[in-house]
């Protein structure tokens, strides 16, 4: 009868979390990465949170992009369509590679610049749109450059309850000559010099290379 009830107890327990897991507000995406504004720049944002940054410092480090993120660099205000540890350490590992540092500065530096959007963009700068797959059609969104290429962005609102305009705004884009579209999991993480558009963690390089 004990080890009855412990099971009881533990398939409630089990239930309860689920439910608390599967339910999130405007069916939020966690992408592991908080919004917020940071009172610093964004350098020091991303030295501020190493459990999701710190393999992107040493990426950015070795690229020789540091200063750019430091709000020292060309650029006063850039956007970052932030890669985070886990897709970094994801391509390390499919690649047989230990450390950061093994992936050569160019490599870096590219991967990194098509990332980079000279300017500061918030969701709310991205006008509403959708790229069509079967054809590769643009409607509506916007055409902007990164440091290496060009890309098209646009976002899409879910409707809430069935009324339409009242759901979660999600942020989308797609680099020139990649071969898929791919989301922001967490948007608007504002710096000093800069915005974070977060990837998910499960964002893989080959998805812009």
């Amino acid at each position: 009868m004990e080890t009855i009830k412990y099971l009881l107890k533990s398939a409630v327990l089990i239930a309860l979390l689920g439910a608390a897991s599967s339910c999130t507000k405007w069916n939020y995406v966690d992408g592991g990465v908080s919004h917020g504004v940071h009172d610093c720049s964004m350098w020091d944002y991303l030295k501020k949170q190493p459990w999701d940054w710190d393999s992107t410092r040493i990426m950015i480090e070795h690229a020789g992009l540091r200063d750019l993120f430091e709000g020292k660099g060309e650029h006063e205000q850039i956007t970052f369509l932030g890669v985070t540890n886990l897709s970094i350490q994801t391509y390390l590992l499919q690649n047989k590679l230990k450390r950061v540092t093994d992936l050569s500065p160019e490599f870096c530096r590219k991967t990194l610049s098509k990332l980079i959007i000279p300017t500061r963009l918030m969701v709310k700068d991205v006008p509403r749109g959708e790229r069509i797959a079967s054809t590769g059609e643009e409607v509506g969104g916007m055409r902007t450059n990164s440091l290496e290429g060009s890309l098209f962005m646009w976002t899409h609102q879910e409707p809430y309850l069935e009324m339409e305009e009242m759901g979660e705004v999600s942020l989308y884009f797609k680099i020139d000559g990649a071969s898929t579209s791919l989301r922001v999991y967490s948007t608007d993480i504002q710096t000093h010099n800069g915005v974070v558009q977060a990837l998910g963690y499960n964002f893989l390089f080959n998805n812009i290379n």
